[in-house]
């Protein structure tokens, strides 16, 4: 019997093949790897944000463990005047973009309870057992990978803004560089309480409206943190070809349905004309939404363990709000300051209302077998998602589907990856007909996701980790 991982570093991967090792199922693979993303890709997943999990029991109908925030103020909205909020420029290289971060930028966070709910529900182990590999590489510290690193680099300005939070990833008050180092004794502890509680510390209550309350310039109140509670929900169901896929029940997972529908039947025996038609499809899942493109700090696993059960997770900290809780380790998220969730304006959604998301976890199955896929990549996620997903349904291999260049449309914008392109000419002369900016990326890009991928079809298991944000893979085989 096998078992497979795919997620966004080796440490993160490594975590959910011990606990399959250890007789976990899927769901308790993907929460132990998650929780160990709080530490192997700090700035990409934390215990300060949120995310989403769809599950496949073998035996039973999927489900989705919805752990995203909401827009806080439930007990009344700081003055204006008073908010610690502000922009921060991050330069590209080749842009530069505005990120608006501070205390008020953070939402109650949601990831703790999320992945103890799904634990509870779904899951086979003890939660404290379950933790244990996070824990241990909090108390170790992760090395930093090369993506990470960049990602650091990139990021720093936001993570200078408090001396705690810098303090947290550096020394010496640098970006870490690859293969450094850097304990996380205090999230360690609070690891080990959660596993033994199944449920969130409980001195996080209070140092979350110390530091993060109206009084401290921040947004939160007493009844935005009773309000943060997870959600089990049915998926959106859709249907390509013989596959039955579920996918998230928010914005995220229509978008993707919008989009695999358009990709959905043969593709175009001319090049151009496929890129073309795939950036249409692209362009429609945009018209049906809306947005600008963004950084996209978030990560994703997927997981089918032996007995076929399947979980894909997807999790995200914003672009984090520049503060870490005091004595934790936990940077909080900066969701009340990503303008791809507010779209009318910052600080005009109802106190209370759902943020929308466009992450997407994906399972699909059919006769054929079971597949468990999602991104990071902010609104890229709807066009990723859709792409590598129509691809193994139309019968490519894992490795293939995801390596495959990609494209992103929106109303008079189109992204696209060179690589590997046999008439790249033909391709951009086609996609400048039809749209106003074609923007071009080398190689295989950051900017499309990391679509970190599991397929176990015709009984032959396949795991794939996106190399474009550090993707690694773990089989397991049972004995």
């Amino acid at each position: 019997m096998t078992s497979v991982v795919a997620a966004g570093n080796p440490h993160t991967a490594e975590a959910a093949a011990a606990i399959l090792r250890a007789g976990g199922n899927a769901v308790d693979a993907i929460i132990a790897s998650g929780l160990a993303a709080f530490v192997a890709e700090p700035l990409l997943a934390s215990a300060g944000g949120a995310g989403m999990m769809t599950v496949a029991p073998p035996e039973d109908a999927p489900a989705v463990v919805d752990f995203f925030s909401a827009m806080p103020g439930l007990g009344g909205t700081p003055d204006p005047a008073t908010r610690d909020f502000r922009a921060v420029e991050i330069d590209f290289g080749a842009a530069t973009q505005v990120f608006h971060v501070g205390r008020a930028s953070a939402a109650a966070p949601v990831a703790l309870a999320g992945l103890a709910e799904a634990s509870r529900q779904f899951g086979r182990l003890p939660l404290a057992e379950v933790v244990g590999p996070a824990v241990a590489l909090a108390r170790e510290g992760a090395p930093v990978s090369e993506e990470s690193a960049e990602v650091f680099r990139l990021l720093w300005p936001i993570n200078v803004l408090d001396a705690e939070t810098a303090a947290t990833y550096s020394s010496d008050g640098a970006p870490p560089a690859p293969g450094t180092r850097h304990p996380m004794p205090a999230l360690a502890d609070l690891l080990e309480v959660f596993g033994a509680r199944a449920a969130a510390p409980p001195k996080l209550r209070g140092l979350l409206l110390d530091a993060f309350g109206v009084a401290a310039g921040g947004s939160l109140t007493e009844e935005d943190l009773d309000a943060a509670v997870p959600r089990v929900t049915p998926p959106r169901m859709l249907e390509l070809g013989r596959w039955r896929v579920a996918t998230s029940p928010r914005i995220g997972g229509r978008l993707v349905g919008v989009i695999a529908k358009r990709l959905a039947g043969e593709a175009a025996v001319d090049e151009a004309d496929e890129v073309l038609r795939v950036a249409e499809g692209c362009r429609a899942g945009h018209r049906a939404k809306g947005g600008a493109p963004g950084l996209g700090s978030t990560t994703h696993i997927s997981v089918i363990d032996a007995e076929g059960g399947a979980a894909s997770m997807t999790l995200t900290n914003g672009e984090g709000a520049g503060y870490c809780l005091p004595g934790t380790g936990i940077q909080l998220n900066n969701f009340c300051g990503e303008e791809d969730l507010h779209p009318g304006g910052f600080f005009t959604l109802a106190p209370g209302a759902p943020l929308p998301s466009m992450i997407a976890p994906t399972l699909a199955r059919s006769d054929e077998g079971v597949l468990a896929l999602g991104s990071g990549g902010a609104n890229r996620i709807r066009s990723v998602v859709a792409q590598v997903l129509q691809r193994v349904v139309a019968g490519d291999d894992l490795e293939s589907a995801v390596l495959a260049p990609r494209v992103h449309a929106e109303e008079d914008a189109v992204w696209l990856e060179m690589a590997e392109r046999r008439d790249p000419a033909a391709v951009l002369h086609r996609l400048h007909a039809a749209f106003e900016n074609v923007y071009e990326f080398p190689t295989r890009a950051f900017f499309f996701g990391g679509v970190h991928a599991v397929l176990a079809r015709h009984g032959r298991f396949e795991a794939f980790g996106d190399p474009r944000r550090g993707g690694a893979t773990r089989i397991v085989r049972h004995h």
